[in-house]
């Protein structure tokens, strides 16, 4: 049987966007990981309302799930559902950040890929440019970057290469129809110009091994 969406976020189906955003914001709060550490039945709610919030935020994907349901959702985007709490922070940039301050943490990242079908809304996007160290880029970390709202934490994996470009969904600027754009981030690495003799012995010895 097919998920009813409308009933996930507990509204009706002519809501409008702000009720939408609204709904989701209120039951993202109150089945959030971190306010229910361990709580699988929260997580599970968790994840459904980040699901009907995902296609019913988007005028395209509403009108599919409206036509077809979830199938005719899944034809028309992509969108399958998301695997794990991890996929929805990396997702939605821990919730839009509107839930815990302006300065968040994205817990997990998503790359922008390049084989989308279109770019995000240009009018409503934030282009950042950021810049880590190498060691940073290989063994992993963080960097502020900044949004719309403030500045987002983001998380940067091992193996990072120079150019690789991260979305953080939701942390752009605010449209009228109550969706937010995204923040491209590009990943700048800096690399050293003088090495210590510690930093070079280590790094002599990993490319002897690797």
């Amino acid at each position: 049987m097919d998920r009813d969406y409308y009933a996930d976020l507990g509204i009706l189906k002519n809501a409008t966007a702000d009720e939408i955003g609204s709904a989701f914001r209120k039951l993202a709060a109150k089945y959030h990981p971190d306010r229910n550490p361990g709580d699988r039945a929260a997580e599970e709610k968790f994840k459904r309302v980040a699901e009907a919030y995902n296609v019913l935020r988007d005028p395209k994907s509403r009108a599919a799930y409206d036509r077809g349901g979830s199938e005719q959702v899944e034809m028309d985007t992509g969108f399958r559902g998301f695997d794990s709490t991890e996929d929805i922070f990396s997702h939605f940039g821990d919730l839009f950040g509107e839930l815990f301050g302006s300065r968040v943490r994205t817990r997990a990242y998503r790359r922008w890929s390049e084989d989308f079908d279109e770019e995000p809304e240009e009018s409503l996007d934030v282009r950042s440019e950021v810049s880590v160290n190498v060691f940073t880029a290989m063994l992993g970390g963080t960097v502020d970057v900044p949004t719309a709202a403030g500045t987002a934490e983001m998380t940067v994996p091992a193996g990072t290469q120079p150019g690789r470009r991260f979305r953080l969904a939701g942390q752009g600027r605010p449209g009228r129809n109550g969706r937010r754009g995204d923040v491209i981030v590009t990943v700048r690495v800096e690399i050293p110009r003088r090495l210590t003799p510690a930093q070079r012995s280590l790094l002599e010895q990993a490319r002897r091994t690797g």
